[in-house]
């Protein structure tokens, strides 16, 4: 099982993917998004979301927590399969403004990046999902480049 703990106003502009790969991808995957706090200086909105995440995922104890962070290690298709294999995994995506990482280190016990460039949180998701439903194939002996 995959949860995808997204901080986000709106996947508008990618609703259509993102209700493609969780239709796709079943019961095997769950998006909870959460809306970003907007009182307060910058700091004091990410301490906030920081904090609304840690409480989050205190369900998810039996989870392998990961948090997409562009200081996170890289990981190819098939070596992030090898990372998950047999594993419940809870993905922590934080928005623009980003979260406490040092904060939330004491919680999780990885970050990955999909490299150096930089993508909307949006399409972040999208990715994820997409990484997601290729472990899948692999999972099924399919091949996952049609």
């Amino acid at each position: 099982m995959f949860v995808i703990l997204n901080i986000s106003d709106s996947d508008k502009h990618r609703e259509t993917v993102v209700e493609e790969y969780t239709k796709r991808l079943g019961k095997s995957v769950k998006i909870e998004n959460i809306k970003p706090h907007r009182n307060g200086n910058t700091q004091q909105m990410i301490q906030a979301d920081t904090e609304n995440i840690i409480a989050k995922l205190g369900k998810f104890s039996e989870y392998k927590k990961i948090l997409l962070s562009k200081e996170g290690k890289q990981l190819d298709t098939l070596a992030l399969h090898k990372f998950l294999t047999n594993q419940n995994t809870v993905f922590i995506i934080g928005w623009p403004y980003g979260l406490n990482e040092t904060e939330l280190a004491r919680h999780i016990e990885s970050k990955i990046s999909f490299g150096a460039i930089t993508l909307p949180h949006s399409l972040a998701k999208v990715t994820l999902l997409e990484q997601i439903y290729r472990i899948g194939t692999i999972e099924q002996w399919k091949s996952y480049h049609y």
